[in-house]
């Protein structure tokens, strides 16, 4: 599972220029001085052949896994001198196990040379400075989070490192952003160790560090919303959410890695660094504030959104029947909008006998049980509607029920007169009209004009109202 952000950007006027020397450190380390490894190593196994040591070794290596790994015997007997000169070779229990006997012995010319090919062993990078939770040292524990085992290994980090670090140090300026980055190494380291106690396997790589970039850029950003890229397996997409929601997610692929995963990899250091970034950040911004409000990008745009930007494209282009059909479209589309809705009046007003015209308007009355829409929209649309359709047949008598019942509602009694008005010329008969029109007689009852009142009532006479006094 793979989740990251694909929105934050950089400030370029104030360049990350301690994520950009921690990547051209990484990189010099592992061309400069791990590039040298293999040269390290060819001398070590030269030395080692060249030497007694396979002649002293092989019987006294089939003792230690009598000893001790008595499940590899199936191993000896099937890869033969492979594994067996691999492990002389490479394990360093068998070296921690081997030696105490030669002293006891008082082997002094074996003991010499495996000292001897030791020392030459010991100086690959990964041993040198690696971090072995059995021996910890300084070295180790800095040293670490600078080395990787791979060309694949730093290009993933350093990706990472951009991915993240840019907006971080941003926000938290370079210094503290070096400082907590080493910060959240050893903490990675500290978690590795306490787990992975007694371990002679040298461990290798930022990821611990990196990770714990990932923890600051969580407490910096907190509830914010940003957008995500995930995959899971061959399924891939994108998904918005608050940056703190990722942490858990996170957390939880590390534990599942550790229970279910590749063993090759050193998942409580993730799990150590994310933690540590996180916490050391909240503390730190409790004290003080980021440096600059970090980037963040608009959501993605609607459907909404995107369609009106394609009949902005056509209008743009000079394509102004295309802008009207698609409008059009939209319309039919997404019924509710009213941008759309007032974009494709607009655009087929040059029309006003065309179908389109009329369903636009309509779809703009059909907004009237809407009480998010102004009412003053609406009426405005209507009178605007009657001035320019020769023939209005969007006013149709459930659009005029509608209209009216919503002039009603908004108290705009000169509106509310003329639909009745001209419901009364469409002969219309409903159990409503009553109860509008005498909503009508008493706003001019209220007023005093009781002529204005009587002319109401004749509109679709209801039950009488007695006159206030």
């Amino acid at each position: 599972m793979l989740i990251i952000p694909i929105q934050n950007k950089p400030d370029w006027r104030r360049p990350p220029l301690m994520c950009f020397a921690l990547l051209a450190l990484n990189l010099l380390v592992f061309v400069l001085y791990q590039g040298r490894d293999e040269a390290r190593w060819q001398k070590a196994e030269d030395y080692y052949f060249s030497s007694d040591l396979p002649d002293f070794e092989e019987q006294r290596f089939l003792v230690y896994v009598d000893e001790l790994h008595p499940e590899w015997r199936t191993q000896v007997d099937v890869q033969g001198e492979d594994f067996v000169y691999s492990e002389l070779l490479w394990n360093p229990e068998f070296h921690h196990w081997l030696l105490p006997q030669l002293r006891a012995e008082g082997q002094s010319e074996w003991l010499a040379q495996r000292q001897q090919f030791a020392e030459l062993r010991d100086r690959l990078s990964s041993i040198a400075l690696g971090l072995t939770p059995a021996e910890p040292s300084v070295a180790g524990l800095f040293g670490h989070m600078f080395l990787h085992g791979s060309w694949d290994h730093l290009i993933g980090n350093m990706l990472f490192l951009l991915l993240f670090g840019l907006s971080v140090e941003l926000a938290l300026g370079g210094l503290w952003f070096a400082g907590l980055y080493l910060l959240g190494g050893l903490a990675a380291a500290g978690l590795h160790m306490a787990v992975e106690a007694g371990s002679q396997v040298p461990m290798v790589g930022a990821s611990g560090a990196v990770s714990a970039i990932m923890g600051m850029f969580v407490a910096v950003y907190g509830v914010r919303r940003l957008r995500f890229f995930y995959t899971v397996g061959f399924v891939f997409g994108e998904f918005s959410a608050p940056a703190l929601l990722v942490l858990p997610l996170w957390l939880g692929k590390e534990l599942f890695g550790y229970f279910y995963g590749d063993a090759g990899i050193a998942y409580w250091a993730h799990t150590g660094g994310l933690l540590a970034g996180f916490a050391a950040t909240l503390l730190l911004l409790s004290r003080r504030a980021p440096l600059e409000q970090l980037p963040v990008e608009e959501e993605a745009p609607s459907p909404q959104q995107r369609a009106l930007a394609r009949i902005d494209r056509f209008q743009e282009e000079g394509k102004l029947l295309e802008a009207a059909d698609a409008a059009t479209a939209a319309v039919r589309q997404y019924p509710q909008s009213l941008v759309l809705i007032e974009r494709a009046i607009e655009l087929t007003a040059a029309a006003p006998e065309s179908e389109a015209f009329h369903r636009a308007n309509l779809a703009l009355f059909a907004q009237a049980g809407n009480v998010g829409i102004d009412g003053q929209t609406l009426t405005s649309g209507y009178h605007r509607y009657l001035q320019q359709a020769a023939q209005p047949r969007a006013l149709t008598t459930k659009v005029c029920l509608l209209l009216a019942h919503r002039a009603a509602q908004d108290k705009n009694w000169k509106w509310l007169e003329e639909l009745l008005r001209r419901l009364q010329q469409q002969q219309v008969v409903h159990p409503i009209l009553p109860k509008l029109s005498m909503a009508l007689v008493g706003h001019y009852r209220r007023l005093g004009d009781e002529s204005r009142a009587r002319e109401a009532l004749h509109l679709f006479p209801g039950e009488e109202v007695t006159p206030q006094q």
